[in-house]
């Protein structure tokens, strides 16, 4: 049905949980939660407190991280090179987008001892459509998901952003790695 609402999943933030709720925006459910992600960061990292892949407590998950919860359920991430064209890509085969984007934290960067060991600010989000036609950005950050439109509106969309600042993954079927190569 064409007026039919479609229903979408949404976590909104919490401490530093971007990561998670990225991940859980993809599958459009509750797939992961902090210690499934804790796991993950101490099968490289055995240290409680002090360790490159999150930070103690709060979340603050790296790329690492991401990438072991997605190969758990049979995805991975292909990076989009700054050289390549969001147009090329077939969205509709893919879970959705993972996007890093950098945050500004004025209050963290004004403290030197806190500056000195906090990690840069960075924040993660997820694009994806749940019908099959219409993009969706789910940032924990929004109150609510925030419709983008279709392929030539996410294509707009992803144009927009800094190519250098910001991080573009693909999120895909291990099946389908091959249909996604880098050309």
């Amino acid at each position: 049905m064409p007026n039919e609402k479609v229903k979408l999943y949404h976590e909104k933030q919490r401490l530093q949980l971007c990561g998670l709720h990225s991940l859980n925006s993809l599958f459009q459910k509750k797939v992961f939660s902090k210690e499934t992600l804790d796991s993950f960061v101490h099968t490289h990292d055995k240290s409680r407190f002090w360790n490159e892949y999150s930070t103690f407590l709060t979340g603050n998950y790296d790329l690492r991280i991401l990438m072991d919860a997605l190969n758990s359920k049979g995805y991975v991430l292909r990076a989009i090179d700054i050289s390549e064209c969001f147009e090329t890509f077939s969205y509709k085969d893919c879970l959705g987008l993972l996007l890093n984007i950098v945050v500004e934290r004025p209050f963290i960067s004004s403290i030197p001892i806190v500056c000195s060991f906090a990690k840069p600010g960075r924040h993660w989000l997820t694009i994806k459509s749940v019908d099959g036609e219409k993009y969706y950005n789910f940032d924990s950050k929004l109150s609510q998901p925030e419709l983008i439109g279709y392929q030539s509106d996410l294509v707009a969309y992803l144009n927009k952003l800094d190519r250098v600042q910001t991080y573009f993954y693909i999120v895909i079927e291990e099946d389908l790695a091959a249909k996604f190569e880098q050309k």
